[in-house]
């Protein structure tokens, strides 16, 4: 029976992804055993889109103030995260008040679903909105009985700090191409996706060389990055890696 190896791609640096994205594209590309049409369209457009996400990379890395923008945008990242994950704690809670004003807490942060992955402008009057919700009559005194208000402050401080930095550039070209990279990498990701599902449906479909022979390329790459979150849980080692072998 045919599988498709999970990855989280979520968790890959912006270089990481791009470099598995590249990696997949590039080892079947290699087989040229591809003759289906769909397929064949979404590789096409696959490469297209990662052209335009390594130009975004590339236009981040020359200019320092695009990087402190991209910095300071991944700091409030892991703000928002942070605050999402010690909410967490209380939905395992004994203490039912405690249950309770995480549920409250927990619907109210669901309207603001993947806030990290909005853009960047977005992002900012999302989590202002966030904040003020917090802090008002119906949401705070669930903040205050579980303790979430030095998460609440990290969040509205990171988000303010990301402001002051993205208002201030000068370089109005540069910003909006690193404003496009989240923007980009959701773009590339959901190509990435459909082609996958695509080519899994297709190998346990009809079971022919081009998507058997693709489907182990995906698998492949799949893996490594895999592994290689795995071995992060355990290293914290964030240092990107180098490319893997194309498939031969």
């Amino acid at each position: 029976m045919k599988k498709l190896q999970t990855v989280n791609l979520g968790r890959l640096t912006n270089l990481e992804f791009g470099q598995h994205v590249k990696s997949v594209k590039e080892g079947i590309t290699t087989l040229n055993v591809v003759s289906d049409a769909g397929f064949t369209n979404y590789l096409t457009q696959l490469e297209t889109s990662i052209d335009t996400y390594d130009k975004a990379l590339i236009q981040i890395r020359k200019s320092d103030e695009t990087e402190k923008i991209a910095k300071a945008d991944e700091a409030r990242d892991t703000a928002i995260s942070a605050l999402i994950r010690y909410l967490k704690v209380f939905e395992l809670a004994e203490n039912e008040e405690e249950v309770l004003a995480y549920k409250s807490l927990n619907t109210l942060i669901k309207t603001y679903k993947n806030l990290q992955n909005w853009n960047f402008e977005e992002e900012s009057n999302g989590i202002d909105n966030l904040v003020t919700d917090l802090n008002n009559a119906k949401y705070l005194p669930s903040v205050n009985l579980l303790h979430l208000n030095s998460y609440v402050t990290r969040v509205a401080t990171r988000n303010d700090e990301f402001k002051m930095l993205f208002a201030g550039r000068t370089m109005n070209e540069a910003s909006k191409e690193v404003f496009d990279v989240k923007k980009l990498r959701s773009d590339v990701r959901t190509l990435y996706t459909d082609m996958v599902t695509y080519v899994f449906a297709m190998a346990k479909s009809k079971d022919t060389d081009e998507f058997n022979q693709a489907l182990n390329v995906l698998n492949t790459v799949r893996k490594y990055y895999a592994d290689l979150l795995a071995r992060r849980n355990t290293t914290s080692n964030n240092t990107p890696v180098d490319p893997i072998p194309l498939m031969q």
